[in-house]
């Protein structure tokens, strides 16, 4: 029993740090070890969950989240997962459940991400970009979160602000395994900043606050 108990959270501590540097494989594989100890181990089935819906596994990712949130109804990532698994063409209805999540999990950098893109959808370009910021403040490291940022601004012409949050992005993607692993696609941010650069030498533009 006490060796079990100990092979848990090794396992989980493991799939996180794989998971993080890009490593989904060695993730997936640590995170089963851990479910294999526990089929109900909360942070191994987010884990996993997450790993489908990156590799483009969308039922399993949904099943996985389900999951979770019969354990834990109020589970702020397992609900923003389902909402970005289950596109509507219904904007209004988006945008109140987004809400809803993002209000009651403040804290929650899904969450509020997932409120970023709703807002995007109903045009509100200013509202998504603070959205974007608290996913940002609340996980610097997360390379999708500066990309989601960088492009509201580049949205609201904030160009030198733009600049800035590409480039972390590109840097936290490097720092994390590349585009496989989180989403942010190299060659089309580093073609935005080719151009943004070619636009601040050709004259001024707005400064970053």
């Amino acid at each position: 029993m006490l060796q079990s108990r100990s092979t848990g959270p090794s396992s989980l501590e493991s799939g996180y740090a794989a998971l993080t540097q890009g490593r989904l494989q060695e993730a997936k594989q640590a995170y089963a070890q851990a479910l294999a100890g526990n089929p109900e181990e909360r942070d191994a089935l987010l884990g996993v969950a997450y790993i489908a819906q990156q590799q483009g596994h969308t039922e399993e990712a949904r099943s996985y989240y389900k999951r979770v949130l019969r354990q834990e109804p109020g589970n702020a990532v397992a609900r923003a997962g389902l909402l970005t698994l289950n596109p509507t063409d219904d904007v209004q209805a988006l945008g109140s459940q987004s809400r809803d999540v993002a209000e009651q999990n403040p804290d929650s950098a899904a969450a509020q991400s997932v409120l970023g893109h709703s807002l995007v959808r109903q045009g509100r370009l200013a509202d998504a970009r603070l959205a974007f910021q608290r996913a940002h403040l609340l996980e610097p490291n997360v390379a999708l979160h500066a990309f989601n940022l960088a492009v509201a601004l580049d949205r609201l012409r904030n160009y030198a602000a733009a600049r800035h949050y590409y480039e972390l992005a590109l840097a936290l993607s490097a720092q994390s395994g590349g585009e496989r692993s989180n989403g942010v696609q190299h060659v089309v941010v580093q073609q935005r900043l080719v151009q943004l650069q070619a636009a601040a030498v050709a004259g001024p533009v707005e400064s970053r606050p």
